[in-house]
């Protein structure tokens, strides 16, 4: 049998709060189409009852002249190119971010990268949450690095453009333009301290209170829409934040993480941040990049 039991807050420890440190990271973003679409009378049935469920009809044309990489595709790449992790190296927790679902419903991406790594690591998934959804994944994977006393967490997420169902536009925010994944291996040395540099929620001066005035900025494809950012200097807050590089448009989830990887913050920390706009939700996190190792 089991039991469940509501989660044990501890108090935190006197001291100052800590930042992860991103170790390792890759990007995997294949070129050309993927796999041609193979008719499947099951499967089209399946996507005809899902999207009826939620009035949306299943566009069979638009789906047999798109190229088909799954989500599991995708992350077994971003793993290839992170390259061999040993025992020592391999993550205590994995969680997979993503924005737009996975059309293959057989495989569960976190269940299939469990696989390819050492050790027993816990997997799990976060979605529903657009372009935001790996910022929410960090913050998981740290407070269960602080509660069960891990270090060594890893962060996969995906952007998967292939779809049975219509598809949102550009300029929307949640359109995907073709496939990528990235994988980000971090290290938390704040045991059970707090977790720095980390909020999400509706633009404001009160949510800016964690965002590090030195750091390097990596801004998401939203964060040109945002009504407010922070100010620097007195100046006023629009004409302050310079970002030090960019997300492509069309990788709503994966974008500002494979920016990520093109900044060499030094001993600055660098805030990653994105706006989602549909939502008046904007969220950042700030890490330590100054081992970084690409894959």
């Amino acid at each position: 049998m089991f039991r469940a039991t509501a989660p044990v807050r501890r108090p935190h420890p006197a001291g100052p709060a800590a930042l992860p440190r991103l170790v390792r990271a890759a990007v995997h973003t294949p070129p050309g189409p993927g796999e041609p679409y193979r008719p499947g009378d099951a499967r089209e049935e399946f996507y005809q009852e899902l999207g009826a469920l939620y009035g949306a009809s299943f566009d069979r044309e638009q789906f047999a002249a798109s190229g088909r990489r799954t989500s599991v595709e995708l992350a077994y790449g971003a793993l290839d190119a992170l390259g061999p992790l040993s025992a020592e190296e391999a993550p205590e927790v994995v969680v997979v971010a993503y924005a737009a679902p996975d059309f293959e419903h057989t495989e569960l991406v976190a269940s299939c990268v469990k696989r390819r790594l050492p050790g027993e690591p816990l997997a799990f998934a976060l979605s529903d949450q657009g372009g935001l959804a790996p910022f929410s994944a960090l913050r998981v994977a740290v407070e269960y690095a602080r509660r069960c006393g891990w270090s060594r967490l890893l962060l996969l997420v995906v952007d998967q453009g292939t779809q049975p169902f219509p598809l949102p536009a550009e300029p929307s925010p949640a359109a995907v333009r073709g496939d990528s994944a990235v994988a980000l291996l971090l290290r938390w040395d704040g045991g059970d301290r707090p977790l720095d540099g980390l909020a999400q929620g509706r633009p404001g001066p009160e949510l800016f209170e964690a965002w590090p005035r030195d750091a390097a900025l990596v801004a998401g494809a939203g964060l040109a829409d945002c009504p407010e950012l922070p100010p620097r200097g007195g100046a006023p807050a629009q004409a302050t934040v310079e970002a030090t590089a960019e997300a492509v448009a069309g990788r709503p989830a994966t974008g500002s993480w494979a920016a990520l990887l093109t900044v060499d913050g030094g001993d600055r920390p660098v805030v990653v941040a994105d706006y989602d706009r549909e939502r008046d939700f904007l969220a950042y996190c700030t890490l330590h990049t100054g081992e970084l190792r690409h894959g």
